[in-house]
């Protein structure tokens, strides 16, 4: 029998989220949330106001998000997402941020054990 479930994000997930929170991100600021009680699984979407992807970056470990500029690297384990991406949580995180040079919604998608 082949394994399908949160456990696994590359199968995709076939259960509705536990919790989703929807993050506005208004010109190069950002935003951030703690991790859900559990949460071992995020699905992270941004749409801009128009309807279309929105490109932003993930930092999954703190609050220290930031969209680079230039191209030089921020310093931080920042993740750049276009569109949608499914992560696991890392294990020593307790919160998440994001942030983009655009205004739009970052919507997170949560599941748990």
């Amino acid at each position: 029998m082949r394994p399908i479930g949160t456990l696994h994000p590359t199968e995709g997930v076939p259960l509705p989220p536990d919790t989703v929170y929807t993050l506005l991100i208004a010109g190069s600021s950002g935003q951030a949330v703690d991790w859900p009680t559990n949460t071992q699984i995020v699905r992270l979407t941004g749409v801009t106001t128009l309807g279309a992807a929105l490109n932003f970056v993930a930092n999954l470990f703190s609050t220290a998000a930031a969209v680079p500029s230039s191209g030089l690297s921020t310093g931080t384990p920042n993740h750049p997402v276009n569109g949608t991406l499914t992560f696991q949580v890392p294990g020593s995180s307790t919160g998440f941020s994001v942030a983009a040079l655009s205004s739009g919604y970052v919507f997170a998608e949560c599941w748990r054990r």
